[in-house]
């Protein structure tokens, strides 16, 4: 079961989400997503980066449905994301593909130069393009980065969303990573 603060956290990242603001999550979320995304890094639709993160924004969307969306309405409510995550936190597998899944699309968009790392550039990008404040950027990032050198690599940020959704200590660094909840 999901404490407090698992609910606190779990929430903002719906709102991240929840790109029309409505206060549920619809596919018209995603598409709006991606919109915001190809237009952040300039994509043509010709683009091979372009299909590809169209493809995986609307599986992303089709598998949230098919595991969140019990009301069986082409919608996910707060309360049906805060039970589709209460589950997936138990199954470790699950968890971990759904995780490097959504690295993978981060790292598809906000890693512009292909180095396999992000900057605090990029990382206020990114909270930007998910509805929150690029102001954070600056803010979050020299915590997030843990080691210092000014870079956060896919197993860095892995450990960190892992860390945000399950930890339970208030105190964790991962639970301001996309500021404040």
């Amino acid at each position: 079961m999901l404490t407090d603060l698992q609910k606190r956290k779990l929430t903002k990242l719906f709102s991240m989400y929840d790109s029309d603001y409505t206060g549920t999550l619809v596919k018209g979320d995603f598409e709006l997503m991606f919109k915001k995304l190809v237009n952040l890094r300039n994509w043509s639709q010709r683009s091979p980066r372009y299909l590809v993160l169209q493809d995986k924004l609307m599986r992303k969307w089709q598998g949230l449905a098919q595991k969140a969306d019990t009301a069986h309405n082409q919608q996910v409510s707060r309360d049906e994301w805060l039970a589709y995550y209460d589950e997936l936190l138990a199954d470790a597998e699950a968890c971990s593909e759904m995780i490097g899944s959504l690295i993978e699309l981060i790292f598809d968009v906000f890693d512009q130069d292909e180095d396999g790392k992000v900057n605090q550039t990029e990382w206020g990008q990114l909270l930007a393009a998910f509805n929150e404040s690029p102001v954070y950027g600056p803010l979050v990032f020299p915590a997030l980065d843990q080691d210092h050198d000014g870079w956060l690599t896919k197993s860095e940020i892995t450990a960190l969303f892992h860390d945000f959704c399950a930890s339970d200590d208030p105190n964790h660094v991962a639970n301001g990573m996309f500021g404040p909840y």
